[in-house]
């Protein structure tokens, strides 16, 4: 299991709870609407395969966390997916909004969305399925491996630049973390939960609207910055250590390479590892709302001395 894919997991027990009973549910389960058919109502595909064949007719919102679409025939409601690959063949009608959290839909010429198109694309790859087999294992490590290094190059190229362009946010942002990390742990948690289960709802009503997906960018860039922030404090411990000195950036890039190797080696323990990144996360989101992105400095209350 994946990174992704566990967090895939966690945002499906979100659904379940606010999701209308009469709604459909896949499971990792291979969906296919067959030329001729119509299905009718809402449907939430978790780590499944959706594929709409020409001439059907999806009459509904269909919502997609990790899997993957493959939409050619009619679809009445909105699409959302949350981190799976969308593709909108030239036969698909959608009479409403296609939404994408993760990666952008790939639609292609003569597809026709009569509202509109959106996507926030995240830092990792979609959890699509793929077949098993022997020679899919060797693509799959190699694929593995690739995601991986590009996280760990990308975050650490992000972690330079918010320190190179804004030392002082990220300098409060890290003062935070290591001088509030209880507080801190506990506004970001919160954060997560509720982003998490008030996209979840919009989803299931307006189907992502422009404000939650602005939402979700702004949600993004605190996590960027909080994730930033608590490499940089590895890194200048890193150093510390070893006796080093050296630029505040190349500490921020060191140790916001090492957190993200660390994060992406818990990804691939089941529910165990998921939890243990969200840890991490919520440290440096929970910092970078207190501190309302590095704006102001959290006042450290210490109890008083009292001179003899």
């Amino acid at each position: 299991m994946t990174a992704v894919r566990g967090i895939v997991w966690a945002l499906l027990a979100i659904a379940s709870l606010i999701a209308p009973p009469e709604d459909g549910r896949l499971f990792g389960e291979d969906f296919t609407l067959a030329s001729g058919e119509t299905y009718a109502g809402n449907l939430i595909a978790v780590d499944s395969r959706v594929l709409l064949e020409p001439g059907s007719v999806f009459d509904g919102n269909l919502i997609l966390i990790g899997g993957s679409l493959e939409a050619a025939g009619s679809v009445t409601g909105n699409i959302a997916a949350v981190g799976a690959a969308a593709h909108l063949a030239p036969t698909v009608s959608v009479d409403g909004d296609v939404a994408c959290i993760g990666q952008a839909p790939v639609v292609d010429d003569g597809a026709r969305v009569a509202g509109t198109v959106n996507a926030v694309e995240g830092l990792f790859p979609p959890a699509a399925r793929e077949p098993s087999g022997t020679a899919n294992v060797r693509v799959n490590l190699g694929y593995e491996i690739s995601s991986v290094l590009f996280r760990l190059f990308l975050l650490s190229a992000v972690a330079i630049l918010i320190v190179l362009l804004f030392p002082g946010p990220a300098q409060r942002v890290t003062h935070t973390i290591v001088e509030k990390p209880a507080v801190s742990f506990i506004i970001g948690l919160l954060t997560m939960t509720a982003a998490a289960a008030l996209f979840m709802l919009l989803m299931l009503t307006v189907c992502l609207s422009p404000v939650s997906l602005l939402g979700s960018a702004v949600l993004l860039v605190a996590a960027l910055l909080g994730w930033s922030a608590l490499g940089w404090e590895i890194g200048r411990r890193l150093f510390g250590l070893l006796g080093v000195k050296s630029h505040p950036g190349m500490m921020a890039g060191a140790g916001t390479a090492a957190l993200t190797l660390a994060a992406s080696g818990l990804g691939y323990i089941p529910f165990v590892g998921l939890l243990l990144i969200g840890l991490l996360v919520s440290f440096g989101l929970g910092a970078v709302i207190l501190t309302r992105f590095g704006g102001q400095e959290i006042q450290i209350l210490r109890t008083p001395t009292i001179d003899h």
